[in-house]
């Protein structure tokens, strides 16, 4: 899936900037996008794969500075055994590089707000908690206002279980993502 993934977004990339060369990008102001993304999650030592859906959008205040939220949540990552359902919400600063017209890079660090719900089938336990989150990715502008995104984020924390007699985990969620954004 994820070899799938990074062939689609190489050739979407190279389809777009071929045909758009000469576009004047705009980088500051507000910007807002979805994603799509392959979602690792390592708890218990144990590591389930799926996709996932996010949203994000955030505020460029010039070329390299800006803040950023991004909002995910997955379907089941279990096997056939145990359900598993992860999500997160983070806050983070954005610096960014120009490396010319149509490309870009960024790196991020912040604060996220997670959260893994774990059904075996007869009981299920819901996990909350706070943690850091990190980031790179490259944008390619495709108009002055359309951007594709390709990243990798990692959100890590250790979460409380919401009843009292279980455990706390230990939890990365990491993902990989193609995503498109309007650059306003």
């Amino acid at each position: 899936m994820m070899k799938k993934l990074s062939i689609v977004a190489a050739a979407l990339l190279s389809a777009f900037v071929a045909t758009q060369v000469s576009a004047a990008t705009d980088t500051t102001g507000f910007y807002v996008g979805g994603a799509l993304n392959k979602v690792t999650v390592d708890v218990l030592d144990e590591s389930e794969s799926g996709t996932g859906f996010g949203v994000y959008g955030g505020y460029n205040f010039n070329e390299w500075f800006g803040l950023e939220a991004n909002l995910f949540a997955t379907g089941d990552l279990g096997d056939r055994d145990v359900d598993i359902g992860a999500g997160a919400l983070s806050f983070t600063p954005k610096f960014t590089a120009q490396i010319n017209d149509i490309f870009s890079a960024y790196a991020k660090v912040g604060i996220a707000s997670m959260a893994l719900v774990i059904d075996d089938g007869s009981d299920d336990e819901d996990f909350t908690g706070f943690g850091w989150t990190y980031g790179v990715g490259v944008n390619a502008a495709v108009t002055e206002h359309l951007n594709i995104r390709v990243s990798y984020d990692v959100t890590t924390g250790d979460l409380e279980a919401d009843r009292h007699n279980s455990i706390d985990i230990d939890t990365d969620i990491k993902q990989f993502a193609v995503g498109l954004h309007y650059q306003f």
